[in-house]
């Protein structure tokens, strides 16, 4: 009942017989009434309402049942409503201190702190002319002025309004849960923890105290535990906004995507005018790839509150996946310009401006990035992907090592790093960073391939086929990594080059460059087999209406089908990688015809004189590692293309 006690006011008006207005009240025995009674205890307070209204229909001077009414409309979040029920019970019973903390809740929940602040006194005062205080009303008294305190920021005085609640009503978990809070706001995330344990033992069927709870978990890095508090808010209440906004973003950041969507979908039709809502969902959907739908919810956020920096940069971040670089970039600015310290904001321009060609730009936000979040993995892990595109490999280096002291468990940190240090020629620390990535996830068949590519490097051929072999298996259209399983097994004189070269150019739509190097691969794959038949098929296959085309490596394929001599073929090489494959391949070809001897001055010149980076001079340095002579006293002909031979003719 929420007249609580009589306050002394009104025992001395009784007493000297002054008139105060009377009670209406409801008869306790209508059904509507009991019923609503009954669902306010079931927590049913849609139908509580239904009957209550149906109730005052009859009897509009009840001011019980227009008081409950008014209690109802907060529980269902709709303070506007429950305070005119409130206003219009006060205004005939002022001494209702219960009332005025009820009106002060609702006056919290519209925004209004002051007149709420002055509910939540006068509540007090109320109380102080009782001849016996009500210890429950005591309590909430203060816990609505430790809200109001912790609405403004003045969480220290928060904390001591709330700790008069506690002392009034120890049992009751709300002074504990609001004096949690304002202690996160004071970043004493310790002694936080310690109240918000008290509160989900004191409330164990709340989820608001699992909601709070859950969140603070979340700062402090326990996110099992985090989660585990969160799936159980929303089982005690599965319309709990907060839980599944929070449980949303917790499984969002730790890249569970598809399973943070449903929450949020939940926490859009629970609150269709939340603008952080659609702005969360719109995040996600730009994290799943599907960019039309998020620009759809991000639009929405942004006519909600067009001052939310992070609505623009979800969606300049949506914008710059459809490559639409330049409205990324406008998005973008308008987020930082609504917020200058919003890093995550600084880092998506920067990469926006990279991928339009700005490379100063770019670098500059995503330092300016760096130096506003200084403890963020992402803006180093951003900039260094930047310094590796560029060729500033060192950089790039430094940056990823950064990213992992801040998070050791970035697994595309490991990647990027791995990455950086194969083109550096630090293959064994490329393996080792591989190795990190794949205990992070062991299933990552680019990481494999990788690791296979660093191991073949270093010699470690069987390894690298290994590799290259799980990462076929893990993902059987992984066409890149039939092209390096199939080169490995080529080098090494195992079977399987001409089948690779044939899967490969099956998962090809359209024929480009790279088919054409696979055809190379798939003949001399063909030859090592024995099946010259084959061979012809994949160089006339990759030669098909290209009878005046010259473009590399058709000169090769020419050569290898017989139609072009050796001289013909390294005469039309252009550049230096061009001429450096010329004579790897022109190699390969002597090699395979039994004539290893004559292949050797034409590996030693693409080890010596070739393009420096190659792979082509990568492999004329690994095939020499068993061709050459292993003692001073072995001496290998020195047969090459002898340049008095007739043009006509190819080498053999």
């Amino acid at each position: 009942m929420w007249i609580r006690r009589f306050p002394l006011i009104c025992l001395l008006a009784i007493a000297f017989g002054l008139v105060v207005p009377a009670l209406v009240y409801a008869d306790r025995s209508t059904d509507r009434a009991e019923e609503a009674d009954r669902h306010i205890q079931a927590g049913d307070y849609l139908s509580a309402l239904s009957r209550l209204n149906q109730h005052l229909e009859k009897r509009p001077r009840d001011l019980e049942a227009r008081g409950k009414r008014g209690s109802t409309y907060l529980r269902l979040h709709e303070p506007n409503q429950a305070l005119a029920d409130f206003d219009a019970v006060l205004r005939v019973m002022p001494w209702s201190y219960a009332l005025h903390v009820d009106r002060g809740i609702a006056r919290v929940m519209m925004g209004d702190y002051e007149e709420a602040r002055r509910d939540f006194e006068q509540a007090l005062k109320l109380m102080s002319l009782t001849f016996r205080r009500d210890q429950v009303s005591l309590a909430n008294a203060y816990a609505g002025l430790g809200q109001v305190a912790h609405r403004l920021g003045q969480d220290e005085e928060a904390i001591q309004a709330y700790s008069k609640a506690i002392d009034a009503n120890p049992s009751d978990p709300s002074g504990y849960l609001g004096r949690g809070e304002a202690l996160v706001a004071l970043k004493q995330l310790d002694r936080a923890l310690v109240d918000l344990d008290q509160a989900v033992r004191l409330g164990p069927n709340q989820a608001r105290a699992f909601t709070f709870r859950g969140d603070l978990l979340w700062q402090l890095k326990q996110y099992d535990r985090a989660l585990a508090d969160l799936d159980r808010a929303i089982e005690l209440n599965p319309r709990n906004a907060e839980a599944r906004s929070r449980r949303g973003s917790l499984l969002a950041q730790l890249g569970a995507n598809e399973r943070a969507l449903p929450d949020l979908d939940e926490l859009v039709r629970l609150e269709p005018r939340r603008a952080a809502a659609y702005k969360d969902r719109g995040g996600v959907l730009v994290r799943l790839g599907q960019y039309d739908r998020a620009i759809s919810d991000l639009d929405k956020a942004i006519r909600l509150d067009p001052n939310r920096s992070t609505s623009y940069q979800n969606r300049g971040a949506a914008y710059s996946g459809l490559a639409q670089y330049d409205r990324a970039a406008e998005d973008l600015n308008q987020a930082v310009h609504l917020d200058p310290k919003n890093a995550g904001a600084r880092t998506n321009l920067g990469l926006a401006l990279f991928a339009m060609g700005q490379y100063e730009k770019a670098l500059a936000e995503m330092t300016e990035a760096v130096r506003l979040a200084p403890e963020n993995a992402i803006v180093y892990l951003n900039r260094a992907g930047a310094y590796s595109r560029l060729g500033r490999l060192e950089e790039a280096v430094a940056d990823y090592n950064q990213a992992l002291r801040h998070d050791p468990k970035a697994l595309m940190a490991y990647v990027g790093l791995g990455q950086a240090q194969a083109n550096l020629g630090r293959r064994g620390q490329a393996i080792h960073s591989f190795d990190m990535a794949l205990q992070l996830n062991p299933t990552n068949s680019h990481v494999l391939a990788s690791r296979g590519n660093s191991k073949r490097a270093e010699g470690d051929w069987q390894g690298a086929i290994d590799d290259f072999t799980k990462a076929i298996q893990l993902d059987p259209r992984y066409a890149e990594a039939y092209v390096l399983r199939g080169w490995s097994l080529l080098c090494t004189d195992q079977p399987g080059a001409d089948k690779d070269a044939r899967t490969y150019l099956s998962l090809r739509e359209r024929p480009d460059v790279s088919t054409l190097y696979i055809a190379l691969l798939g003949a001399l794959g063909s030859r090592r087999a024995g099946k010259e038949a084959d061979a012809r098929l994949f160089l006339s296959e990759a030669l098909a209406g290209r009878d005046q085309d010259q473009t590399w490596p058709l000169p090769v394929l020419r050569y290898m089908e017989r139609g072009l001599s050796a001289q013909g073929m390294l005469e039309s090489a252009g550049d230096q990688a061009q001429k450096t494959e010329a004579h790897v391949f022109l190699a390969l070809d002597l090699i395979q015809t039994g004539k290893p001897e004559w292949a050797l001055d034409h590996l030693r010149w693409a080890r010596e004189q070739g393009a420096t980076h190659s792979s082509s001079a990568d492999l004329a340095r690994i095939v020499l590692s068993r061709l050459e002579p292993t003692s001073a006293t072995e001496k290998a002909p020195r047969i090459g293309l002898d340049p008095t031979r007739s043009n006509d003719k190819p080498l053999r």
